[in-house]
């Protein structure tokens, strides 16, 4: 215990080694310390944004494949061979996905991709591996200009004032390179903070930009919603990663019930989603 005498008053300070002991020395001169105050549990709410902030399915598909048929007009292709990729994991990128459909075409020739796809049984081809990566940056370039039109096809599915009656800090994970989350903030008409698709290790199903969220906000609790198994295990491996921590995922969408887990939050879409958690208000 240290004591010194606060120039120029009756008062002194005393500097005590534990809380046991203030409330020790408080009692002895008839004081009594006031009731900690419990603070409040940092709950964070992390979004997804296509197929959860935003209704994008028609304009990446239609970039997709309008790219493809660019790229590689005696490929067929189909909605049902897009969502395969998704099922399939390891997509959640629209560019890679579009070069993962002309690497198969490559080894496969013009076939139905959707059952080359499911006839991996979800292997997937580790051994094409090399061949996406190379062929994701044309890709791109080709996605993204057929995307500047379907843009127009979007739609916000929630507001903000809606996000924020649910009493959590709000940020994004996205899937979307940093050009494309610009384009994101103009549909939504709102921004959050964002970790988006700018480097390999941010990308889904990556855990490191859920971490980065996490500890930006000191969050105890982290609930991410998403729509697609690459969010899904996104999620789970930033659980395994920092036990400590309370994680959550909620899945959403038509999919939700391949890749959800007991202990999940299976909805339809968002705006469902948010009376479940008002609920859940202290």
């Amino acid at each position: 215990m240290k004591a010194r005498r606060l120039p120029g008053t009756d008062a002194a300070r005393i500097s005590l080694p534990s809380e046991v002991d203030t409330v020790r020395v408080a009692q002895a001169l008839g004081a009594a310390l006031p009731a900690p105050v419990p603070h409040p549990r940092r709950r964070l709410l992390v979004l997804d944004i296509d197929g959860v902030l935003i209704d994008a399915d028609r304009s990446f598909m239609e970039a997709v494949a309008r790219a493809l048929n660019e790229l590689r007009p005696s490929l067929p292709w189909s909605d049902e061979a897009y969502m395969a990729f998704k099922r399939l994991g390891g997509f959640n990128n629209d560019f890679r996905l579009a070069a993962g459909a002309l690497a198969l075409a490559e080894t496969f020739g013009d076939v139905d991709l959707q059952a080359v796809i499911e006839g991996t049984r979800g292997q997937g081809f580790p051994e094409l591996e090399a061949r996406f990566q190379a062929l994701e940056p044309a890709a791109q370039i080709v996605v993204q200009k057929h995307y500047a039109d379907t843009i127009q096809l979007e739609r916000p599915l929630v507001t903000l004032d809606e996000l924020r009656t649910t009493g959590r800090d709000l940020a994004i994970l996205t899937g979307r390179p940093p050009e494309e989350l610009i384009l994101a903030w103009r549909v939504l008409g709102f921004e959050l903070p964002a970790v988006c698709d700018a480097a390999p290790h941010l990308r889904k199903p990556e855990p490191a930009g859920l971490l980065q969220l996490a500890d930006a906000f000191r969050a105890e609790e982290i609930l991410f919603v998403g729509d697609t198994i690459d969010d899904a295990r996104c999620l789970r491996a930033a659980a395994a990663l920092r036990p400590e921590l309370q994680w959550r995922f909620a899945a959403l969408g038509p999919d939700r019930e391949r890749f959800a887990l007991p202990g999940d939050l299976p909805t339809a879409n968002l705006r469902d989603l948010l009376p479940m958690l008002n609920e859940e208000l202290p």
